[in-house]
């Protein structure tokens, strides 16, 4: 059995960009009226790259200056949906068992555009053999 980590994304309206350690692992470009993206991101490698520091995950969503009629007073939509989870597959490459790392995050609101929309911020470091996010910050930008 061998234990990976993954980034499963959905639902990106707008623009989401993932880091991990400074590094782009994915980008989904400027994307709109939230189309069934599924993205599935393999961040393994990149975690045990840096096995012996705390790593630290970005997600990045912006809220370009895009509305469904093109006025430019109007609020925006914008939605992004992430899991962050572990899994263990055996040896026939077949999943056994998944866990979240952090609560799957799921959100839609409106705001004004051109804004950074989500700045969430996860620090993982591995404990016990295993990674896991130790801290966390989580910020967005919406209208009340």
């Amino acid at each position: 059995m061998k234990k990976e980590y993954w980034i499963n994304v959905k639902h990106v309206d707008n623009r989401l960009v993932i880091f991990l350690n400074g590094e782009t692992v994915w980008d989904s470009g400027i994307v709109h009226d939230d189309p069934d993206i599924d993205a599935s991101i393999n961040i393994t490698e990149h975690l045990i790259k840096h096995i012996s520091h705390i790593s630290e995950l970005i997600f990045e969503g912006f809220n370009d200056s895009y509305n469904a009629d093109k006025a430019e007073d109007q609020l925006n939509p914008w939605h992004f949906q992430y899991r962050v989870f572990s899994r263990l597959v055996d040896a026939a490459g077949n999943t056994t068992n998944e866990q979240d790392m952090l609560a799957p995050y799921n959100e839609k609101h409106l705001s004004n555009p051109n804004i950074l929309a989500i700045n969430n911020r996860y620090q993982i470091a591995r404990k016990d053999g295993e990674f896991k996010v130790v801290s966390n910050a989580l910020s967005q930008n919406f209208y009340n």
